[in-house]
């Protein structure tokens, strides 16, 4: 049967992502993953969520197993409320409500912010599932150009002014300002506070989405959550346990006005119900017992290790005219190729060579990028992620010489 004919508006906006349409290729054997940015397995605290699951039947039992409440585990709500303040922000449990990843809170933010013809401003580039969640709603998505200390702030004023001039509603901004994926590049300081500025001004919603906080490499940055610079609600943090501890136990928190929650609450209980109560009683158990911090100290370390190979292969490896991001956390690198190349053309030759990359064109909802990839150096070893950049870089000098090359012929 042919639904073509019954889909609705809503399902004829949507577009497969590109890292998972790529999944089938970095399956492979002896493909060389530079694509998905999945944590690493090696960094799993099995033992710990083992004992922490035994931990839970043994003092829930059934119940662990059993429907919980929309908001979530009010335990774990408590602690994020008083672990936001190691972010900065003075917050309330009120001001938390947990969802099924952070790609779920997206989807609910933009089921409840967003209506056809809305606007919704994006980095360019931006994260391919933020672009879904805000694309699905039926809003029009707005590029602005990023610079290596993030967001042009003089493009986001201006282009929200001509917005505005048109009599288009500009809702929010969505940003990741801290290792951005994918671009790996962290806002400053001096931006973010424009930024807020810029929304307290012209009267949108900022939404700030920070996996990564955590990751960063060196010293703690002195760059703060945009939230923290927020004295009137205007900001909606969204993070994740998925980077931190693992992505299988499916726990992200927003925090946000206490009087807008609800909202998001009510669209959460036509999602999903609720998350799972597993997840958020191994997670608790996990942060109450003092491991995230601990763990957190290890994998920063583990993950500082594999950008560093990365980006000296990179030195190493690369042709002249080719530059790349050396991101301060995270885990990603934006690599850009001259002009004339495009990395979707290529990849084909890249992945008979036995290493996938993720192409930049999706990230960039203005039809550029088409010069530009990703690089994740947080699944593959130091020897893969050496081999893999070595094998990429002779592909990218044959078709920067090479016009037949650079056509795919």
């Amino acid at each position: 049967m042919d639904y073509s004919n019954f889909y609705s508006a809503n399902a004829n906006l949507m577009i497969p992502s590109p890292i998972r349409r790529m999944a089938h290729l970095t399956q492979k054997p002896g493909i060389i993953s530079l694509a998905g940015g999945y944590p690493s397995i090696e960094t799993f605290p099995m033992d710990i969520i083992r004992q922490l699951l035994e931990e839970a039947y043994s003092r829930r039992g059934a119940a662990s197993f059993q429907y919980g409440l929309t908001r979530g585990n009010r335990e774990l709500i408590e602690w994020l409320a008083d672990f936001m303040k190691t972010r900065g922000v003075m917050t309330n449990p009120e001001n938390i409500l947990l969802t099924s990843g952070s790609q779920q809170a997206l989807r609910l933010l933009a089921d409840v912010l967003l209506s056809p013809g809305d606007v919704a401003l994006v980095e360019l580039p931006s994260y391919t599932g933020g672009i879904a969640a805000l694309r699905n709603s039926g809003a029009e998505l707005i590029g602005i150009n990023q610079v290596d200390d993030g967001i042009v702030t003089e493009d986001l004023e201006t282009t929200v002014i001509r917005l505005k001039a048109q009599r288009r509603r500009v809702k929010l901004l969505y940003t990741i300002p801290s290792f951005q994926n994918p671009s790996g590049i962290t806002m400053s300081t001096a931006k973010r506070r424009e930024v807020l500025t810029i929304a307290r001004k012209h009267d949108f919603v900022i939404i700030e989405d920070d996996p990564y906080y955590e990751l960063y490499f060196g010293d703690r940055p002195d760059t703060p959550t945009i939230k923290s610079l927020d004295n009137e609600g205007r900001v909606i943090y969204l993070s994740s346990f998925s980077k931190i501890l693992t992505p299988g136990l499916r726990t992200a928190w927003v925090c946000a006005d206490a009087g807008f929650l609800p909202k998001v609450e009510i669209a959460k209980e036509a999602a999903d119900i609720c998350s799972s109560t597993l997840d958020q009683e191994i997670v608790l158990g996990y942060c109450r017992g003092g491991h995230l911090a601990r763990h957190v100290l290890n994998i920063r370390s583990f993950y500082y290790g594999r950008r560093n190979t990365l980006v000296q292969a990179l030195r190493d490896s690369m042709p002249a005219g080719v530059t790349w991001t050396e991101p301060r956390g995270g885990f990603f690198a934006w690599v850009r190729l001259p002009e004339h190349i495009d990395t979707e053309a290529m990849l084909s030759a890249s992945v008979d060579r036995g290493v996938a990359y993720i192409i930049g064109s999706p990230f960039h909802v203005n039809g550029a990028g088409k010069n530009t990839l990703r690089l994740a150096y947080s699944k593959e070893g130091p020897e893969n992620l050496q081999k893999g950049v070595a094998i990429l870089a002779e592909l990218v000098s044959e078709w920067m010489k090479s016009p037949e090359a650079r056509s795919g012929r």
